[in-house]
């Protein structure tokens, strides 16, 4: 298997995803798959199939700008339309600084993101102003958490343990509407946005997922999930959550960095399993 770096990982990940949109729409459009089945539908009965992909459109946010929408594939049957967001396998879903991702969530889920925890945010994706001066001081990984300009999670639990705790509890203790808001809302405006499926499909040999999961069912389900924790390699610079898991990355090398989300589709497909014994 080519090895590729992160770069060209990421580019890698992009163009070959717009490649499995492309087959995915041609492949609905001939009426095979099992999404069709899924959604309990024939080709016949489909209005229209649009695929975002290299031609994917801006749609209105909650901050009155604009944002990308979760939503990669909309299938209108009739009246009715069925929002699913693609995956070809593990990778990121979602990219937010911290700023609009306490911004965002916030204003999606109408909660209040506790100071503390807003603390905790700034200082693991280094956002805080006194990141440096705490790293000089007690950091534990000084020259990695000095050229990332972030606070490993030992670090910040030598900092203050009260924030170490409540940062990862307060993953825990929301992990659903975590896991909505990078696979269905983001920052969307209108709920007409909101994705409602995922579908793990890949067209181009890399992998066998096929599965279709409803974003709700799996979302009822979370809580029941182990919480999240900080990773035990690496100084806890990742933090484990049910669907995948969130570390600090900065795609343009600028500092501060952002919030990076991964999924891993065996986490997902374990909830999905956990549903279906109920």
């Amino acid at each position: 298997m080519e090895k590729r770096n992160r770069s060209q990982g990421w580019r890698h990940a992009k163009l070959s995803g717009h490649e499995n949109e492309k087959l995915l729409k041609q492949m609905l459009e001939s009426g095979s798959g099992n999404l069709l089945k899924a959604l309990d539908t024939s080709r016949e009965e489909i209005a229209s199939i649009d695929i975002g992909g290299l031609n994917e459109k801006n749609i209105p946010s909650i901050f009155g700008d604009t944002t990308k929408s979760k939503t990669d594939c909309v299938i209108v049957i009739g009246d009715n339309k069925k929002n699913v967001s693609l995956k070809k396998g593990n990778g990121q879903v979602y990219l937010i600084t911290p700023d609009r991702f306490i911004r965002g969530f916030q204003q999606q889920y109408k909660k209040i993101i506790p100071d503390i925890v807003k603390r905790g945010i700034s200082l693991y994706w280094g956002t805080a102003g006194d990141t440096l001066a705490i790293i000089e001081k007690v950091g534990t990984k000084k020259s990695y958490e000095t050229r990332k300009h972030r606070l490993s999670g030992d670090t910040l639990r030598i900092f203050d343990g009260d924030i170490y705790k409540e940062l990862v509890n307060w993953f825990t203790e929301n992990a659903a509407e975590i896991f909505d808001f990078c696979f269905s809302r983001g920052l969307a405006a209108n709920p007409s946005d909101y994705a409602e499926y995922i579908w793990y499909f890949n067209t181009l040999g890399e992998n066998d997922n096929n599965s279709l999961y409803c974003i709700n069912t799996l979302k009822g389900k979370i809580a029941k999930a182990p919480p999240a924790s900080y990773s035990p390699k690496g100084g806890g610079t990742t933090i484990w959550l049910p669907f995948g898991f969130v570390q600090w990355h900065s795609p343009t090398k600028t500092i501060p960095g952002c919030m990076q989300f991964h999924h891993q589709y065996k986490k997902i497909k374990t909830l999905a399993e956990e549903a279906d014994d109920e």
